[in-house]
């Protein structure tokens, strides 16, 4: 199984989301399921948000060091492709609407808390967005390996 967190850039959120989720997998012994993150814009190559790397790096994650742009190859190959807002799933979709079914895009806070809202982006807001999203992120990852779990049981182990 292939899970590709999608965000504007790919510098923040989805780079994030990617990170702790792995971490969370890897933690629970969990094999079987490959994490990746990328951006509907390209901004290939570019730093990650260092405001974010900092906070990750506080709790143990890291996020990597430079943005990606998503290939189609890259989304044709995930099993569930998680957007932080619903304009990325809009373009992906539009983008790759041939070989990405509709159904295999989620919103973050769609799969991870039930909730039809979009994941802010804090680049360049106050500490205390920055502070949220990551603890939003953070949370919603727990609760996306508690779904993987349930819903794919041994096969994701």
């Amino acid at each position: 199984m292939k899970i590709l967190f999608i965000c504007t850039a790919n510098i923040c959120r989805s780079a994030l989301a990617e990170a702790i989720l792995r971490k969370k997998l890897q933690e629970r012994g969990i094999s079987g399921i490959e994490v990746a993150s990328a951006g509907v814009r390209n901004f290939e190559g570019r730093p990650r948000d260092s405001a974010m790397v900092a906070l990750a790096r506080q709790a143990g994650y890291e996020m990597g060091k430079k943005a990606r742009y998503v290939t189609l190859e890259e989304a044709e190959s995930a099993d569930k492709i998680i957007c932080m807002e619903q304009f990325q799933k809009y373009e992906l979709y539009h983008r790759f609407k041939v070989h990405v079914p509709w159904k295999n895009i989620y919103r973050f806070n769609e799969i991870c808390f039930i909730e039809t809202t979009d994941l802010i982006d804090p680049t360049g807001d106050t500490k205390d967005v920055y502070n949220y999203v990551f603890k939003r992120i953070e949370e919603g990852c727990e609760k996306l390996v508690r779904k993987l779990i349930r819903e794919y049981g041994g096969e994701c182990q």
